[in-house]
């Protein structure tokens, strides 16, 4: 009896939320998942495209000017026709073609394809991919899309997860199973019409939404805040959200195309692991002192050893270094090339591995993400195209190894042209297989090859050029100096002079210690742009580093005169008046510079280290504790207090912050020397402790 009691309550509150749900279907009540996303929010909604009219009269969506900063140009009709078929391209940096553009994207593949092998049909192929942009951002760009007839959606999604600094705040302190509830059940209308029902009367109050971090309209990322990747930290629990977040943006994506009818591919990400080393690489936090100078050793040795040329005696090294501390990124990555100059590439695969893994800054998908793409693909029975599966089949058509690199990527996560290529035939033969295209009798592989040959014929040098001043940047960025400097001298030579480069080229020859170059390549920026803010400051610093403070302190004085409130050359003068024997007019330059950003952290460290040369502790230390306040992860600072707390002997604050700067920079010279500066003050202080006891 009890059971029929049972299965009859279970068919009647079923049959009441199914009724509820026509009910609300018919009402146009849309499941908030649709339109929200659970954990984040934005602070404003800008059209992606826009409604304009060509100049033939045709009545168009384009997209919008704001937009072309991070997106392709691109067009298609309002009114689509009875041929067509609409396919949007959605994702991150890689759908958007970087470092080319659209034409040379998996997507102008695509298009090109289509065109050439099924003409039954007007194939719209529309590149949305935008710079920067994460799984949260495409889902929301999709809400849009949705309006515009899609027939299918291509997500290539997954390597910008990380990009954007943001909280789950109150989120944080909910169990995973509560947000994923609270996602599953804003998939009805019904759960969605009673949360705006309830926060009508009561704002809030059932709204887990509200607790949501707001983003900018527009991509805001690290990237814009910071001069490489300083600003990450390890964060295993930010790192696990992030990831959960992703999953059900994934999933959203699929719920999003199913409410219009339009069909998904989703396409697994690939990345370069073995030419491009971690962004950024963190010690353990358990490793103490001891530990660390074994560590840095160890390391130090085994890299003199790769160096040379040594690889057997460099793996011992590296080996060992690993049993003392085996999150280092930079690490793995330095044993998987010693692996792969062995030839044992399994190995070294795996190691190149775990150095995306225990990368900090992780602007590569993770190995687990990529499987969740898989997983999701899967869970909602769409097609999925494995894009590693495609580059390592290229590997073992013409390597003698299948491990990812610049054999096929242009940088850390985009391919050369020719993977792009591989990614668009691939998504072309999903759709042959899936009957929506059929190609007619003249496709064969003959015409596959002319049209890449006449896609590759349309190349202009201007493009190319323009590809490896971007590729350079995004070298520039990350601190791969030495890459971005290769590239950079290429697009000189495809482009001519040209601001942007020497600018660029400037700053990595300065950063892999070409003062001559950098100082050149200025020189040539300022006869093309005079008026380029600070350019005389950094003209100056080069000339004050090469001892020639007569110039550095004209060049200062132009820089003064361009820009009064500039606080840049104050500093500069100030460096080159210590230089030359004048502290006093140094300070009142330090003052001035202070005066005017006392906010930068930069004018705080120099100002600190004027005090510690003059052995005035406690007015550094006020000052290298506020260059700390204004960036925590700064090195230099840390050492800097750490100096400062070493001379006041206070060995344990001290060992704190040295120790900060070496695991935040594990080859910082200043800072090692401090180290052992401060272990030789422990063992005296020690020593003198036995020595009281044994009186």
């Amino acid at each position: 009896m009890f059971l029929k009691n049972l299965l009859f309550s279970i068919i009647l509150i079923s049959g009441f939320f199914l009724t509820a749900e026509l009910v609300l279907a018919l009402a146009g009540v849309r499941p908030l998942l649709l339109s929200e996303d659970p954990l984040v929010g934005f602070a404003d909604t800008v059209p992606q495209f826009i409604k304009a009219n060509r100049a033939d009269g045709a009545e168009m969506y384009i997209t919008a000017q704001n937009k072309l900063e991070l997106f392709n140009f691109q067009e298609f009709p309002q009114q689509k026709g009875e041929r067509s078929y609409r396919i949007f391209c959605i994702g991150g940096s890689t759908t958007y073609g970087r470092p080319y553009q659209d034409k040379l994207s998996f997507c102008g593949w695509l298009r090109a394809y289509l065109a050439a092998a099924d003409p039954s049909r007007d194939w719209e192929v529309i590149n949305a991919g935008g710079i920067s942009y994460a799984s949260y951002r495409v889902a929301k760009i999709m809400n849009e899309l949705n309006h515009y007839q899609p027939d299918l959606f291509i997500v290539y999604s997954g390597q910008n997860e990380f990009l954007e600094h943001r909280s789950y705040g109150a989120l944080q302190a909910l169990p995973a199973w509560v947000i994923n509830l609270d996602a599953t059940l804003s998939n009805t209308r019904t759960y969605s019409a009673m949360k705006r029902a309830i926060d009508a009367v009561q704002p809030g109050s059932a709204d887990l939404s509200l607790k949501r971090d707001q983003l900018a309209v527009e991509v805001d990322d690290i990237l814009n805040h910071t001069m490489g990747p300083r600003s990450y930290h390890r964060d295993n629990l930010l790192k696990q959200q992030i990831i959960m977040h992703y999953r059900m943006n994934l999933v959203r994506m699929a719920r999003i195309a199913d409410s219009v009818d339009a069909g998904i591919i989703y396409v697994k990400p690939a990345i370069n692991i073995k030419d491009m080393s971690p962004f950024k690489s963190e010690h353990s936090n358990d490793l103490n002192v001891d530990a660390l100078m074994r560590w840095q050793a160890l390391y130090s040795d085994a890299r003199e050893l790769q160096q040379a040329g040594r690889l057997d005696e460099a793996m011992v090294k590296f080996r060992q270094a690993l049993a003392i501390d085996d999150q280092y990124a930079e690490l793995h990555f330095r044993l998987g090339q010693v692996l792969f100059g062995q030839r044992r590439y399994d190995e070294a695969e795996s190691a190149f591995r775990r150095a995306v893994e225990e990368d900090v800054a992780p602007l590569r998908i993770l190995p687990s993400m990529q499987q969740v793409v898989a997983e999701v693909a899967v869970a909602e029975e769409a097609p999925l195209i494995d894009f590693p599966a495609i580059i390592r089949q290229a590997y073992r058509d013409e390597y003698d190894h299948t491990i990812f690199g610049s054999e096929y990527f242009a940088d850390h996560v985009h391919t050369n042209f020719e993977g792009y290529r591989k990614l668009g035939k691939a998504l072309f033969d999903q759709l042959v297989e899936l009957d929506i295209v059929r190609p007619d009798a003249r496709w064969s592989a003959a015409r596959t090859e002319a049209v890449r040959q006449e896609i590759i014929a349309g190349i202009d040098s201007e493009d190319e050029g323009l590809t490896f001043l971007n590729l350079g940047a995004v070298f520039e960025w990350a601190g791969k100096f030495e890459e971005a400097r290769r590239v950079l001298l290429r697009a000189l030579d495809i482009l001519g002079p040209n601001e942007d480069i020497y600018t660029r080229l400037a700053s990595s020859s300065y950063s892999i210690g070409k003062r001559d170059d950098a100082y050149d390549y200025l020189e040539k920026t300022r006869a093309l742009a005079p008026d380029i803010p600070g350019i005389n400051s950094k003209l100056a610093m080069i000339r004050l580093e090469q001892g020639r403070t007569d110039e550095a302190i004209e060049y200062c004085e132009i820089e003064m005169k361009n820009d009064p409130v500039s606080h840049l050359p104050h500093v500069c003068l100030a460096l080159s008046q210590i230089e030359q024997g004048e502290p006093g007019k140094a300070k009142a330059h330090l003052d001035r510079a202070l005066e005017l950003r006392p906010d930068s952290g930069y004018v705080r460290l120099t100002y600190a280290n004027y005090m510690i040369e003059r052995q005035r502790y406690d007015e550094a230390l006020i000052h290298g504790r506020e260059a700390l306040r204004i960036n925590p992860v700064d090195y230099e600072a840390h050492n800097a207090v750490g100096s400062i707390l070493l001379a006041q002997g206070d060995l344990e604050q001290a060992r704190y912050h040295i120790t900060q700067a070496l695991r935040l920079s594990p080859d910082h010279e200043a800072a090692r020397k401090n180290l052992e500066r401060l272990q030789t003050g422990i063992a005296n202080s020690n020593d003198k402790k036995s020595r009281s006891r044994e009186l």
